[in-house]
């Protein structure tokens, strides 16, 4: 029977080859035009909406909770309210002590938290029960207060340890304005934490977590109107309220002349550097040109900045320099990005650097440039839909920017129509090389000296806060 059947294979494949012209070269078939998938979109009595999309390739399910308010809406003196909160939602619900709240949770073999979970199909219900009491009935125990706050202490000290950390709260600082939340609440600090009394997280919560500020997004293995039943059993009797307005980040005012501010890390022996300045939100007509500049700029092995900073110089061997980074609005964008360099090279990579962020203005992309670029946008996008989680994600992505449902319909369509015009002229519009924060982190001792000599752009030495020293 083996026999036979490796005769059928061979001679099945010694047809296929005499079929085949290997004179000529194979022909790739045209790109697929990709959609999102079909999604349902309901808005309950109460004011929470429910986002559906079925996927019955396999017996998953996915399901985010998306609340309108995060860290970012933390008061100022009281950063970690949003982190703590959450934090305790996990300490029993719905009646439930934290302990019998875990088994429950360990008995399905999956985490079930009160913003995500992914679990089997047959597990789905259970699971949204608990992340329904979560969110709806938690029973936030005083005893547990200070047990979060320490541990909430403890992961901040730690993000403090990180170099980067301080690199970027000096950043945003520089950027955005000191009284901007992304720069106020990126690291919370003892004094804060400590701060948070019961009643201010009962208070928070009750203010905040409410249904009409609330979307769940469940991707999977379900029928659509038997999950927004299930949805309508699990937050029955949630005290509806008005719809509160997530406290917007605010907008950058004019932006300064291009400074560098550099942060003494002795004995370092590499310093990293973030070069950016800020750009439109998502909403704007420069959306897709920003898009394919990125690959172009420095955000693939091939991009300008990258083929300069590592291929040609070796000045670092990672990093990220080109990228756009896209906020919800009111707030703009960021564009820019980080690089490890050689303490020694930080002058001369930040000098390429900059030819390169001038470049852009003015060199055209080349149709070489423009194709990599698409096709890297295509295949990043592609992975971003592959599975129930990673469409889940980019739902919650949609919905915490108050983007359409099918944006991403579109996206291919619009990135295939940018012209190496429009990303010179988007270029020209948003990247000025003389209104540019630059923070740099390293050996001060090292890089100063060559940095001074350079004559770069003015130098500031700055703390971890970004306060001038001396």
């Amino acid at each position: 029977m083996v026999v036979a059947c490796a005769a059928v294979a061979i001679t099945a494949h010694s047809a296929l080859a005499q079929k085949l012209d290997r004179s000529r070269r194979p022909v790739a078939p045209p790109d697929r035009a990709l959609e999102f998938p079909t999604t349902f979109s309901q808005t309950l009595a109460d004011g929470l909406r429910v986002i559906v999309i079925e996927n019955h390739a396999l017996p998953l399910v996915a399901v985010r909770a998306v609340v309108g308010v995060d860290s970012l809406s933390d008061p100022p003196g009281k950063e970690g309210l949003f982190a703590l909160t959450s934090a305790m939602l996990r300490e029993g619900a719905a009646g439930m002590t934290a302990d019998q709240q875990s088994s429950a949770i360990a008995a399905l073999g999956s985490n079930v938290g009160p913003f995500t979970f992914t679990t089997i199909t047959q597990n789905f219900k259970r699971s949204l029960d608990l992340m329904a009491g979560m969110l709806v009935h938690p029973a936030l125990p005083s005893e547990a207060l200070g047990r979060q706050k320490s541990v909430l202490m403890a992961a901040e000290h730690r993000r403090r340890q990180i170099a980067g950390t301080a690199l970027y709260v000096v950043f945003y600082r520089r950027l955005l304005g000191d009284s901007d939340p992304t720069a106020r609440t990126f690291v919370a600090s003892d004094a804060s934490i400590s701060s948070i009394t019961l009643e201010e997280l009962r208070t928070y919560h009750d203010t905040y977590f409410r249904p009409a500020n609330t979307t769940v997004i469940i991707v999977g293995d379900v029928q659509h109107a038997a999950a927004l039943g299930e949805v309508q059993k699990a937050f029955a009797g949630w005290r509806a309220g008005p719809k509160i307005p997530k406290t917007p980040a605010r907008t950058a005012g004019p932006r300064s002349p291009t400074t560098i501010y550099l942060l003494d890390r002795p004995g370092a022996a590499q310093s990293v550097a973030i070069v950016g300045t800020t750009g439109p939100s998502r909403g704007s007509r420069d959306f897709a040109a920003l898009e394919v500049m990125a690959p172009v700029l420095g955000t693939t092995p091939a991009s300008r900045l990258l083929q300069n900073l590592r291929a040609r110089h070796s000045y670092t061997y990672g990093g990220v320099p080109g990228l756009v980074t896209w906020r919800p609005p009111p707030a703009p964008s960021i564009i820019g990005g980080a690089a490890t360099i050689s303490a020694t090279k930080t002058d001369s990579a930040l000098i390429e650097w900059l030819k390169e962020l001038r470049d852009i203005r003015e060199r055209p992309a080349t149709e070489q440039e423009l194709t990599l670029a698409r096709g890297a946008l295509r295949g990043l996008l592609a992975l971003r839909l592959e599975t129930d989680d990673a469409i889940a994600n980019r739902v919650v992505d949609l919905v915490q920017n108050g983007l359409p449902l099918d944006f991403y319909n579109g996206y291919v369509a619009r990135i295939d129509k940018v012209s190496a015009t429009d990303i010179g002229a988007a270029a020209t519009k948003y990247i000025d090389p003389n209104r540019l924060v630059i923070v740099v982190s390293g050996d001060r001792k090292v890089i100063e000296p060559a940095l001074r000599s350079a004559n770069i752009a003015p130098i500031m030495i700055v703390d971890g806060a970004g306060e001038p020293i001396g």
